[in-house]
């Protein structure tokens, strides 16, 4: 399998990514009232426990809601997933490590891991969106970190809307191909 074949199997198989996206938005907005109401620690639990659930779900979605097969067993690009998604983890981990630190730092540190998650996914699926994506929700965690800009309702808010917006995006667009 050529690799814009792979890729065009993997947009097919999870619609251009989209679904996962847009639970990745919802687990980061539930993740903003669990913070809110009870603090950074059940806050990044959610978002933790919650990202677990984004693969099942958004592979549940693809099948149920858009009625796709899922990607082709072979498929060489599925590996990077698997490896993108372990950097991801490392990365929240070391999120995890400030909640007694620096609480402040958590979610931004996680949000940069988030992004840098999302630039294998330009690979992935082959999308140009993805290192949008991905640079903004950096962007985004870097903004945290040093507070350069006091966001209105707070970064996870931020994070959750851009995730939502752009996995809107990635949906139609592959609904139409």
């Amino acid at each position: 399998m050529q690799l814009h074949e792979a890729q065009a199997d993997l947009r097919r198989g999870y619609v251009g990514g989209g679904p996962g996206v847009i639970i990745s938005g919802l687990v980061w907005g539930a993740a903003a009232v669990i913070e809110a109401r009870s603090g950074p620690v059940l806050g990044f639990a959610a978002l933790f426990l919650g990202g677990m659930l984004i693969f099942p779900l958004s592979l549940f979605t693809a099948r149920a809601l858009f009625r796709r097969a899922g990607a082709q067993k072979g498929n060489g690009l599925t590996p990077i997933a698997i490896e993108s998604t372990a950097s991801m983890i490392a990365g929240l981990f070391a999120a995890y490590l400030f909640l007694s630190i620096e609480p402040r730092l958590v979610f931004p540190i996680a949000a940069l891991a988030v992004g840098a998650h999302y630039f294998a996914f330009r690979t992935l699926y082959g999308e140009p969106l993805f290192v949008a994506l991905g640079a903004l929700i950096a962007a985004l965690g870097l903004n945290g970190v040093f507070s350069w800009v006091v966001l209105p309702g707070g970064l996870l808010w931020w994070v959750a809307c851009v995730e939502i917006l752009a996995g809107v995006i990635l949906t139609a667009k592959n609904l139409r191909s």
